[in-house]
């Protein structure tokens, strides 16, 4: 690659009918400052490209990082979305299990007043059975007790002395 300094320093053989040497000169002096101003304008661009290429690398890498923080983080919610799911099925089975456990014991319950409830029924009306048989053996005594037969008796009764039993 030819540089400023070599365009400056161009020297041109000399013909007859050649070219205006000052204008060829001052071209060339053109040439080489429009060169060193492209050759600078290069090297800046190329050092912008290179800042450029190492942020678009780091910004690569910064979505990477969030790539892998999004995929991260969508894996835990749906981890915790599994375990809670897990978690609430264990609530429901065991309250299942403990709503089956009640009913057993409520049925048991039951059971147990039917059958207090048979037996008491059952004593009750032997109870109330020997109170009738009770009864009618008052109201036989009773009548026995206020029948006109027994108060003849006790009238006789009273008649009697003492006296005329020992005589």
């Amino acid at each position: 690659m030819i540089t400023a300094m070599e365009i400056r320093n161009q020297q041109f053989g000399k013909s007859l009918r050649g070219y205006d040497q000052e204008e060829v000169k001052n071209f060339l002096m053109q040439l080489a400052q429009d060169y060193e101003n492209l050759y600078s304008q290069n090297a800046t661009l190329k050092e912008n490209i290179k800042r450029l290429e190492a942020e678009l690398q780091k910004y690569h890498k910064m979505e990477d990082t969030m790539n892998n923080s999004l995929i991260f983080a969508q894996q835990t919610a749906e981890n915790m979305k599994t375990n809670a799911r897990r978690e609430a099925d264990l609530i429901l089975e065991d309250a299942k299990r403990r709503i089956a456990e009640l009913l057993m014991v409520y049925q048991e319950v039951i059971k147990r007043l039917n059958l207090f409830n048979t037996e008491l029924k059952a004593q009750m009306s032997g109870q109330i059975e020997m109170l009738e048989k009770n009864q009618h053996r008052v109201e036989e005594l009773s009548q026995f007790f206020y029948s006109k037969d027994l108060k003849e008796i006790l009238e006789k009764l009273e008649q009697v002395n003492i006296k005329d039993v020992q005589e």
